[in-house]
């Protein structure tokens, strides 16, 4: 994945923690919980979403989930 994505995703996760007064460990965590919840969905259409987006390891970090959605919404926006 881009580098300059995945830095602009880094400074949105710093961005949310400022936001909600918490830690960027904290609401990375909580990213995981999330992507995690949806990795193992009963849901075949969630699980298939979750499965679908790039990633280094065996599950998105969240700085991957976070440019995989902004170029999503980008895409879908320019159509």
């Amino acid at each position: 994945m881009d580098k300059r994505k995945i830095d602009s995703a880094k400074r949105a996760v710093e961005q949310i923690a400022i936001k909600n007064h918490t830690s960027v460990d904290e609401v990375r965590l909580q990213m995981k919980v999330a992507m995690i919840n949806g990795l193992v969905s009963e849901d075949l259409k969630t699980k298939a979403y979750w499965q679908s987006i790039p990633c280094e390891g065996d599950i998105p970090t969240p700085e991957e989930f976070i440019a995989y959605v902004a170029d999503d919404v980008r895409h879908r926006h320019n159509k």
